[in-house]
């Protein structure tokens, strides 16, 4: 009989600690359910989440605040590691809004059907495009000039100093044809390419510029902001542009696709009115110097568009 009782007392203490914790999570997920309901969450993809955290986390104050007629009470930052990662986020509703850049947004809008909100004035600034850049006087002056001649560009992840550039060149006809160092020479009819953080530690603008200058290259590609802000005066009076693209916006903004129409629209009217009080005008700086945000035009869908078919072009040159 004592031998039964311990068994019993046994099974009852083994369904206490398994069943016990199955309760605890059941109660801590209707309490996460009741605060999500009243939280605003803001996704960010990168691969330094404190100062992503650091970042946004004042945007998400203010946001929540400006959002409290719709029974929001917190401002949320949660980052992912890449944009799978966030997609899933978006799908099963953990994220609420996201920013990021044209071609990032239209792999977000391909994984988890994110819907277009705003254009975000990040680091102050709409838009930008891409320039080709070369030497003055050394026979580069338009893009045919290149055939022959080798291009720089920084690295296979970058929009404006290798996807919308090449993509340029291919959609124009010419061949690309990618070298093993900067010193061998591409055919008479190709363009020669290389990266230029594939050959420097530090990489970068500077380096690009320092190859064109040197006439180690007939060519670069980065943006105009780079070209504005990198390239000492002294230097850029030396260089030329030879071709400029056409510019896309600077960072996108995106809402889960089953947001309500209603919480949307208060969401955007936030995002369209809080660069006019100071709190706002704080909050922004804080979220990677943020100007304000504006609405999505034809003419920026268009853009849109238009730097998704060059995506396109460059994928298919890179999967040959």
């Amino acid at each position: 009989m004592h031998h039964y009782q311990s068994i019993c007392r046994l099974t009852v203490l083994l369904l206490t600690v398994i069943i016990g914790p199955l309760f605890t999570i059941s109660a801590n997920a209707d309490t996460k359910t009741t605060v999500r309901e009243e939280t605003v969450v803001i996704g960010v993809i990168s691969s330094n989440p404190k100062k992503a955290f650091k970042r946004a986390q004042p945007f998400a104050d203010y946001l929540a605040h400006s959002l409290s007629n719709h029974g929001i009470n917190n401002g949320q930052v949660i980052v992912a590691r890449n944009a799978r990662q966030m997609a899933r986020w978006i799908n099963s509703g953990q994220v609420d809004l996201v920013s990021e850049t044209v071609f990032a947004a239209q792999e977000l809008i391909q994984l988890s059907n994110a819907e277009l909100l705003a254009r975000r004035w990040k680091s102050g600034v709409a838009e930008y495009h891409s320039i080709f850049f070369s030497r003055l006087n050394n026979g580069v002056d338009s893009l045919d000039d290149l055939l022959g001649k080798t291009v720089v560009f920084e690295d296979t992840g970058s929009t404006s100093a290798f996807l919308i550039p090449a993509a340029i060149l291919l959609e124009q006809g010419y061949e690309l044809y990618e070298l093993s160092s900067p010193r061998e020479h591409p055919p008479a009819d190709k363009i020669g390419y290389f990266f230029s953080d594939e050959y420097s530690k530090s990489g970068g603008e500077a380096n690009m510029m320092s190859w064109v200058h040197r006439n180690i290259v007939a060519a670069a590609t980065f943006s105009n902001l780079d070209w504005d802000k990198e390239i000492p005066e002294q230097i850029k009076h030396q260089l030329q542009v030879i071709h400029t693209s056409q510019a896309i916006p600077r960072s996108l903004v995106l809402t889960r696709p089953n947001l309500s129409s209603d919480f949307k629209q208060s969401i955007l009217k936030v995002l369209l009115s809080a660069h006019e009080s100071e709190q706002g005008k704080q909050a922004l700086k804080a979220y990677k110097k943020t100007k304000k945000f504006d609405p999505i035009t034809p003419e920026i869908e268009q853009s849109i568009v238009w730097a998704e078919m060059q995506k396109t072009l460059v994928d298919e040159h890179i999967s040959r």
